[in-house]
């Protein structure tokens, strides 16, 4: 029976000093990027300022400094990675700065909470929107130096000329007349003649 008791006691206890190991453990899920969430420390962090649980938070966080952002808006998904801006009265930030890239510097806090839904938080001891830099266009493509191969074009044979004996070409003339009177008046001559050369021949008795 006394066996039973220290077995349970021993049981209890274990369970009881385990208890406080498992939060850190649950917590190296968190993103350490910035931090392990079991230090703090000051530091320059990046991100698109959202407005979630009543509170400013700082989504899709990086490592900062920052020259610029290729663009002005940015709309990123509040997760376990946000950062809680505190302090954010103290230093001007408002509704209209909701979806603008900004760059704060302060102390963040360690965070071994195992509910993921408490973000981490950062107080706040300056803070700057980034400034806005679009990319250059690109570059134009490159047109080439050597000239398109054209056919050579055929030769175009000039017009003939009418070639005459004084450099100038005769009018043609109308017909006027058809040829059948000419040979009608032929035929008549002959026809004269032969009568004629009937009657002059000598008669024999």
């Amino acid at each position: 029976m006394t066996l039973r008791y220290v077995s349970s006691a021993l049981t209890a206890i274990a369970l009881i000093c385990g208890l406080p190991t498992v939060a850190p453990v649950y917590a190296q899920t968190r993103d350490a990027t910035l931090l392990p969430p079991e230090e703090s420390g000051t530091l320059t962090v990046a991100g698109c300022l959202q407005f979630h649980d009543d509170e400013y938070v700082l989504a899709s966080p990086r490592v900062g400094p920052i020259a610029n952002v290729p663009v002005e808006r940015c709309n990123a998904a509040v997760d376990e990675r946000a950062l809680d801006l505190k302090d954010t009265e103290d230093f001007g930030i408002n509704q209209s700065m909701i979806g603008h890239w900004i760059e704060v510097s302060g102390k963040l806090e360690k965070e071994t909470d195992a509910d993921l839904n408490n973000l981490r938080e950062i107080e706040i001891r300056s803070f700057r929107l980034l400034p806005v830099v679009p990319p250059p266009p690109p570059p134009a493509p490159r047109v080439s130096e050597q000239q398109p191969y054209t056919p050579p074009a055929e030769p175009i044979a000039p017009p003939e000329e009418p070639v005459g004996t004084t450099g100038v070409s005769e009018p043609a003339l109308p017909k006027t007349a058809s040829p059948l009177p000419t040979f009608g008046f032929l035929g008549l001559l002959s026809l004269a003649g032969a009568v004629a050369l009937r009657f002059n021949r000598p008669q024999h008795g």
